[in-house]
């Protein structure tokens, strides 16, 4: 319980937050990842409940599945990727240590995110720029507790962490390309061997 308050700390207070979760124990091995199916969560609510005035998915395109792993999905790889990447550069945080920073930094748009929901089915068009400007907000407290805690974890400056980052997002680039044509490669090797059996099978 003690953990999960510090939470809270670390949104408010993050360069002596994250240290506190590097250096002192008061990080958590299960919060980050419950945080993380939370905002998963959230989104697939985003998506089905946030009011028409400024939602606009299709209902035909929506998938919840779909939305939660997409949502999900791209913080698990980034926190791969930074890990990768400083790895190279001296950094002195582990795996553990970003994955905890970004999905701690995820606890202000979840909150934020659940406000816009809750008012977006009770608002007119003209005050739509209300909610656009805390979606705004919740986004660059997030880039604020990224910043903040990699820096923290890492033992970066601020220009380090910025090329880091940068280049976190070429590698994150590269593992996609390299997924895809992975399962590319899979699927015609699969594709050719039922091929072969279907052939085997009618010569037979």
């Amino acid at each position: 319980m003690n953990k999960l308050k510090y939470v809270s700390h670390c949104v408010f207070h993050p360069f002596d937050g994250f240290y506190e979760t590097k250096h002192r124990g008061m990080g958590s091995r299960w919060i980050p990842w419950a945080i993380l199916a939370l905002y998963g969560i959230v989104s697939c609510i985003d998506v089905q409940y946030k009011g028409f005035v400024i939602n606009f998915y299709h209902v035909s395109n929506m998938s919840s599945v779909r939305t939660f792993i997409s949502s999900i999905t791209i913080f698990l790889l980034f926190a791969l990727s930074n890990w990768t990447v400083t790895t190279l550069m001296d950094g002195k945080g582990k795996l553990n240590d970003i994955f905890l920073v970004t999905t701690y930094s995820l606890v202000p748009v979840i909150f934020c995110r659940l406000i816009v929901i809750f008012l977006s089915n009770y608002i007119i068009r003209e005050e739509a720029a209300i909610l656009y400007a805390v979606t705004a907000f919740s986004w660059v407290w997030f880039g604020f507790m990224m910043i903040s805690g990699l820096c923290t974890v890492h033992e970066y400056g601020l220009a380090k962490n910025l090329v880091t980052i940068l280049i976190t997002a070429v590698a994150a680039a590269i593992i996609i390309f390299l997924l895809v044509l992975f399962i590319s490669l899979i699927e015609q090797m699969l594709g050719f061997f039922t091929t072969f059996f279907k052939e085997f099978s009618r010569r037979i």
